[in-house]
């Protein structure tokens, strides 16, 4: 019944609100020269809209689109068409699936993208305008478990739903899914000090993607982005996060 109503509405879904993009948006070079891999980065002033840094284009793997399901449910619960705390399984809430899946747990991931369904979610990533997305279902790793294609984006798509995710975390419910994302013991870890963390660390073949959202102690929030392919180390997404980070740091 849940699958039924979400498809009804992905096909009736309101354009995001457009980023707002400066005249001039600063490049990163330090990331444009960076080898080992292919990067995209980008900094998000998520209260304004306004794209404060950007380099690379293109489109780039995620191996669950998680991002893209929260945004879409935070949507939904705005129009009130779902609740976080329904009750899906035993013990097991929706909520509870998407936590444990931004934890990299793939069979919870499986199990929100079934709450979602991957038509729907998919008719609503292009009611939506995010152009440069293609999904797939969640590539699952248990012995014999079907080969999935990842799902693709670009930063201009991710940022969108980042967006949206950040205008729902005045619930509380979105806001403990996107808690202490998994930063691993490289590089990137070190970042952020002193600002509270929220978000997303995708690690697959070839590549390792953060999308996160950082909030300063004064309030100043900033999304920040690092897609990546074709990276000949994990610990180059690592280094390409800390840069985005430096970079961030100084606007």
């Amino acid at each position: 019944m849940i699958h039924g109503l979400l498809a009804f509405i992905a096909l009736t879904a309101s354009p995001l609100t457009t980023l707002t993009v400066q005249t001039q948006i600063s490049s990163i070079p330090a990331i444009e020269e960076l080898t080992g891999g292919e990067f995209a980065a980008s900094v998000i002033d998520l209260q304004t809209g306004e794209v404060l840094l950007s380099t690379g284009s293109g489109s780039f793997p995620l191996d669950d689109p998680d991002i893209f399901m929260l945004a879409y449910v935070v949507e939904l619960m705005q129009d009130n068409s779902i609740l976080l705390s329904t009750e899906v399984g035993r013990d097991e809430t929706i909520a509870d699936r998407f936590m444990w899946a931004f934890h990299g747990n793939r069979e919870a991931a499986g199990r929100a993208m079934w709450i979602v369904g991957l038509e729907s979610l998919s008719a609503w990533v292009a009611a939506s305008g995010m152009e440069d997305t293609e999904l797939h279902d969640i590539q699952l790793l248990w012995p014999g478990a079907p080969a999935v294609n990842p799902s693709m984006s670009s930063t201009d798509d991710v940022a969108r739903a980042l967006q949206i995710i950040h205008s729902g975390m005045n619930m509380s419910a979105v806001t403990e899914i996107l808690e202490n994302p998994d930063m691993g013991e490289g590089q990137a870890s070190s970042i952020a000090e002193g600002w509270d963390l929220y978000g997303l660390v995708d690690s697959g073949e070839n590549h390792k993607s953060f999308v996160l959202i950082a909030v300063s102690p004064e309030g100043k929030k900033l999304g920040l982005i690092i897609l990546s392919d074709d990276l000949c180390c994990e610990e180059k997404g690592d280094l390409a996060m800390m840069l985005l980070w430096d970079a961030a740091a100084q606007l």
